[in-house]
Parts: C-alpha cells; structure tokens; sequence
C-alpha cells in the first residue's frame, strides 16, 4: 500500500524522472512469476494480464527497447545504446505461455524463464503453490508447524493466512521442509499441484523454440541458497544447468536465485554460479543496470514487476530507480557484489 502510494505520487509529480538521472541506469530487468485473469482465484497472487499488457504500454512509450539478457549486457558497455527493459519469468509457469506470450509477441518483446528441475519433474517442494492450495480448499487449516488453527472461511480470510504462512516461512526458510506433511495431511498432492499451474519438459522445449523466449537455470530444488554448505549448493545448480542444457540440447548461461534476500549471502552464491560457467545471474533486489555491469553481472538487480496496486507507476517508478534510491537511503546508485 505505502510502495504504492509512492509510486503514484513520484510518477505523477515527477519526482520520478528526477530520480532517474541518477538511479535509473541503463536499463532495467523485471521480474514476474504467475499471470492470471483473475488474481481472485490465486488469492491476489500473480500479475493481471491487461496488468502486465498495461506496463509494457508504458515502458515502450517511454522510450525503452525490450531486450534479451545477453543484449542488456552488451548495452551496459555501450554509451549510445538507448536505454531498454528486460523481461523474466520465474519457476516456469503455464500461464507463461497462455497468457504472457501473446501479449509479447504484441510488442515484440522477449523474456527469460528461469525454471528450476524440480518443477518439471513435478518432485519439487513448491511450498508456496501448497500453502496456496491450502488456503484455496480449506475453511480452517491446522498448521501445527505454527501451533496455529487459521480460519479460511471467506476470500478475505484465505488471502490473510496464506500471506501470514507465507510470511511464516519467510521468517526461516528451513521451515519450509516442515510443510509436505501438512500438505499430505490435508490431502494435497503438491506433484498434481505444481503438474496444473507448471509447463511440463515438453512445454519446456517448446517455449524454448519460440524466437521471443528462452529457458534458463533457477537451481534443482529451488530451496533458500543459504541453507545449504558449498558441495550441496554446487550440487543444486549445477544438476540444474546440466538437466537443461540435455533437455534443451544448447549451453544454460544464466541464472536467477531462488528468492533472492535474505535467502542467499550474495557473493558466496555468485563465486559458485560464476565458476559453473553461467554468463550471468539475476537477484530479486531493485535496482537498474549500469555500465559496471557489462563486466560485474552475477548480482545483477531486478525490478518487481508483479504488483496488485497501481502496477503501471510501481513498473515506472521502479525503472526510473526510484526502490533503489529507497534501498540505498540516496546512497549509491549502482548495486554491485560489495552490497551484499
């Protein structure tokens, strides 16, 4: 509610472009997951797609090119490029392609997709698609983990505990190996889950093949980095570069971490992805890119695209720099490995 107001009053004023001379960089990468018609039946998750339709609108008319990674970097180093938006796609989601595709091949603009093994396999602990359904199907949940009994008789209710489970797991993200139990003993089969909202290998392969998509790694298990000692977080994304680089028949060169903060430590992470082979890596922290980029690109900010309120001014905002400015409390304007 308040990053809302903000945004609408810094666009509106113009506050925002002021920001931008100095925070907004080159260009910007976005970051979405879900797309939906009706954010009611994902309890206010994902981005309305004449949302998402809406935002591109925007960024087109203020001037910026809607580029592939690989060219984000290359205008980093490039002084007379004009300034441009990236497009992601987190977990692999089927209304990737149902929904978002279209819209993209409206404006021309491709995306990554950063899928994660485990989805496509359909043996991941996608907590978060559990407690969802949790939410969804139930008029009261035992969540034992919590030593909490939720009520989720109305909508309202629903949305409340699942944020409030969310924000549970958030909290530590080792709890989130607590939660298949509950899930089987509510009766939720999290594989049939995750097999009705997630692209299969096929599906995978496919996206792959279109001209305005690319698949890249998003780790195994899609666990919080900072969990694991360094054999298990080598293991867990390079399984996962490996897996797709068979399944798509072509080198994985980038990657995005599972949640971002404060699930990873930063350069830990990025010494590992760096020394597997990957390009480049994408965290969830706001931010845009700058020319130190072109040549520091494993803990490359990224901008969420996928807000419920006055989404058109977050996306604005957020490409003129205005979160980063927040972040730094008007300090530095470029995020780089130093930060983390």
């Amino acid at each position: 509610m308040v990053r809302a107001g903000l945004s609408v009053a810094a666009t509106a004023s113009g506050v925002s472009r002021l920001l931008a001379r100095r925070y907004a960089g080159r260009g910007v990468i976005l970051m979405f997951h879900e797309f939906t018609r009706s954010p009611r039946a994902l309890l206010g998750q994902g981005c309305h797609i004449d949302d998402f339709d809406a935002i591109l609108t925007a960024l087109r008319a203020a001037g910026r090119d809607f580029v592939s990674l690989d060219e984000a970097l290359e205008r980093c180093a490039d002084p007379a490029a004009a300034p441009f938006a990236v497009l992601t796609f987190d977990d692999g989601y089927r209304s990737n392609i149902e929904l978002a595709l279209p819209v993209m091949e409206r404006h021309g603009a491709p995306a990554t997709i950063f899928v994660p093994t485990g989805m496509v396999t359909r043996d991941i602990n996608a907590w978060w698609l559990g407690l969802r359904q949790l939410a969804l199907d139930l008029a009261q949940i035992d969540m034992e983990p919590m030593g909490e009994r939720l009520v989720t008789g109305t909508w309202a209710e629903k949305k409340a505990a699942l944020d409030r489970m969310t924000a549970w797991v958030w909290a530590d993200f080792a709890r989130a190996s607590l939660l298949p139990e509950i899930f089987r003993g509510h009766g939720i089969a999290l594989a049939d889950v995750v097999d009705l909202h997630v692209l299969d290998a096929a599906g995978i392969v496919a996206a792959d093949r279109h001209p305005l998509l690319r698949i890249e790694a998003h780790t195994t298990t899609h666990r919080a980095l900072r969990l694991l000692d360094e054999d298990a977080l080598r293991a867990d994304i390079g399984a996962n570069k490996i897996f797709l680089e068979e399944l798509l028949q072509r080198p994985v060169r980038w990657f995005a971490y599972p949640y971002g903060r404060p699930s990873i430590g930063g350069t830990r992470e990025a010494e590992v992805v760096r020394s597997l082979g990957f390009r480049g890596a994408v965290t969830t922290d706001p931010g845009g890119l700058f020319p130190a980029h072109h040549t520091q690109s494993f803990l490359l900010p990224r901008q969420n695209g996928e807000v419920r309120l006055a989404p058109v001014a977050h996306a604005r905002a957020g490409a003129d720099g205005l979160f980063r400015a927040l972040a730094s409390r008007g300090g530095t304007p470029c995020l780089l490995p130093g930060d983390f």
